[in-house]
């Protein structure tokens, strides 16, 4: 209880000291220490198990991911500079913190209902983030990303209230409290489809992922890599734990078709779409769709593969939150985001170049990365099913993805030029970290059986 109050406790001091403060520095580290105290009482709710308001596996999962991931952030957001006044410095990290503690609040709790509007919290907290640079598209792209995130949570909203109808006596929200031998399969069913297109929506899953890749092309770099690394994996929680309920109740091979249907769907968007995109942030996106496809791809067989859904979810976090921040050095360095229009990366900034090929080796799932053993066994089990027609197109899309994005690396890196330019060394230093700490589980993580 303690852990808990001091999670929630600190932000909320540290957001009305933020706007006291005339001093970017100073409102850095104010996120910087909230950061380590986030992933302190991470690593001590792993040590002690529900010490942290009793939070569980899968939530205790999401939280240690969104630590490791914000720390990295913070020390980013240190050598990270724009021409922003401090007064919208200040108001954006405001809305990091409480953005977070959105996010944290969705992981701890047990409640559907509470998750739900924890969720929808962190859309409005992060579509402020989004609009950080003020532009025309930017606005466009936070308008668009609350729209259609509004929907799905309205939807989702939908799906909840027919959980409560699937269940005739004592009803409740808190999962792990649910009769199974009670609830209504008709209901349970209807109530399943709605909650996982509506928080699917959050997730960035087809058919209603409009939002995410204009909202990536248009945040800050360390806002992308929390919103790729950490929100899309806080929605995917109330589909998992309703996911638990359908397989108590004899329902869960309609979860597992569904899983497939929209996986695979997601998957095929990103492959399609990120051939004609000329952005390199939105790349990132669909990128981030595809993975997500792949995670529910993977749940939808079971077997071993749900086990390497849980490692994809961690990989694609690492590798892409570094990717993510890698983007924002090319950004800053060239300020244009089509990468038709840059090159010679190596030439004029050989850190960030080497930061942007090796993301781009381990997104793909190349060793070391935790990716490869993932989808590995993701291609295995497909197989081990006799799913060979959906093995082979789910090889096809994989390619033409991972075409794209070695395609983008090589034209932005490869090149000659005189031009030089410098970074801060704080700007490689988190990437790095995310790389190396993912290249860690691949290569020591124990076997998935």
């Amino acid at each position: 209880m303690r852990s808990g109050i001091i999670l929630f406790l600190y932000p909320l001091l540290a957001i009305v000291f933020t706007m006291l403060l005339s001093s970017r520095r100073r409102i850095d580290i104010l996120v910087l220490l909230h950061s380590l105290l986030h992933i302190g009482l991470g690593i001590h709710s792993y040590v002690n198990r529900n010490s942290l308001l009793g939070i569980d596996d899968l939530g205790l999962f999401m939280f240690l991911i969104l630590s490791v991931l914000y720390c990295a952030v913070a020390f980013y957001r240190l050598g990270y500079k724009d021409e922003h006044s401090v007064k919208d410095y200040r108001v954006h990290s405001v809305f990091l913190m409480i953005f977070v503690m959105a996010m944290d609040a969705a992981t701890i709790a047990k409640d559907l209902g509470v998750i739900w509007i924890f969720i929808e919290a962190t859309t409005i907290a992060s579509a402020m983030l989004v609009n950080y640079y003020n532009r025309k598209s930017s606005l466009e792209a936070a308008w668009k990303y609350l729209f259609i995130c509004s929907v799905g949570i309205a939807l989702a909203f939908a799906g909840i209230l027919l959980l409560v109808i699937s269940q005739p006596q004592n009803p409740t929200l808190l999962v792990n409290r649910i009769d199974v031998a009670a609830i209504s399969p008709f209901w349970l069913k209807i109530s399943f489809v709605f909650i996982l297109i509506g928080f699917g929506t959050k997730m960035g899953l087809a058919p209603l992922h409009f939002w995410l890749p204009d909202a990536h092309s248009e945040a800050p770099a360390p806002i992308s890599a929390l919103l790729s690394g950490a929100l899309l994996n806080v929605a995917l929680i109330p589909i998992l734990r309703v996911d638990r309920l359908m397989r108590n109740s004899g329902l869960g091979e309609v979860a597992k078709e569904l899983y497939l249907l929209m996986g695979f769907l997601s998957v095929f968007i990103a492959a399609v779409f990120v051939l004609k995109t000329k952005d390199f942030k939105r790349i990132l996106a669909y990128s981030s769709i595809e993975n997500m496809g792949l995670i529910l791809i993977a749940f939808g067989i079971g077997s071993f593969a749900h086990q390497a859904a849980y490692l994809h979810i961690l990989g694609h976090s690492l590798v892409k939150a570094a990717f993510f921040l890698t983007a924002g050095n090319a950004l800053f360095i060239y300020e244009d985001k089509n990468y038709e229009n840059l090159g010679s990366l190596l030439k004029i900034n050989r850190g960030s170049a080497w930061l942007w090929l090796i993301s781009s080796m381990m997104i793909i799932g190349l060793p070391p990365s935790p990716l490869f053993t993932s989808k590995f066994f993701i291609a295995t089990a497909l197989l081990k099913e006799g799913a060979y027609l959906q093995f082979g197109l789910l090889m096809l899309l994989l390619t033409v993805v991972s075409w794209s994005i070695v395609n983008v690396g090589l034209k932005i890196c490869l090149g000659d030029s005189e031009r030089k330019q410098s970074l801060n060394a704080l700007l490689y230093l988190s990437p790095t970290a995310l790389l190396v700490l993912a290249s860690v589980i691949g290569v020591f993580l124990p076997s998935l059986r």
